[in-house]
């Protein structure tokens, strides 16, 4: 059996190496080529409320169903906030926000003030980021295709006969010469 000590240096060394949940969001293969969504995610990420010693100074709307320890991994931002850090509309955001929680990805908890306003709390469920990691972090490393259909030239895709620039005529001159 390990010694105490050989299992508190496992655990430091396990903790040292831990990735943070934004890098975890950031090597998943959850949302490749859909980088709106994935920066949304990061972002909520981000204004995660953290654990800390001293709870006085927190801000905590007065009729929240919640305390400032009880607020802890939760991200309380409005989503007009976490549009304009993304970069994005409300609307979108709001799109967003339902399917990661149709997908599993964020646990939202609603609540009502006394002003009859809706507020919404977001958990990021960080063992559904963790099965999504790929499988290396490496040049060439394997990703999904883009499309979900091989994609082939439209009708007004240009091509050695359909040059810009040129109308039939000046093409049937070329060809003649």
């Amino acid at each position: 059996m390990a010694s105490k000590q050989a299992l508190e240096k496992v655990a430091r060394i396990r903790k040292k190496h831990a990735k943070s949940l934004p890098l975890l969001i950031q090597e998943s293969d959850l949302w490749d080529w859909n980088p709106t969504k994935r920066m949304l995610l990061l972002v909520i990420a981000l204004g995660t409320r953290r654990k800390k010693e001293d709870y006085s100074d927190t801000f905590i709307q007065q009729d929240c169903p919640r305390t400032a320890e009880e607020m802890v991994g939760f991200c309380d931002m409005a989503q007009w906030r976490l549009a304009g850090r993304v970069g994005t509309t409300e609307g979108y955001v709001s799109e967003l926000l339902n399917e990661f929680e149709a997908e599993g990805v964020l646990h939202i908890d609603r609540w009502e003030d006394i002003n009859g306003t809706h507020h919404n709390m977001y958990q990021i469920i960080e063992a559904v980021v963790r099965e999504h990691q790929r499988p290396e972090q490496k040049l060439g490393m394997q990703r999904p295709p883009r499309y979900k259909v091989k994609r082939g030239p439209n009708k007004g895709s240009f091509s050695h006969a359909n040059q810009p620039g040129k109308n039939k005529e000046v093409r049937e001159q070329d060809d003649e010469e």
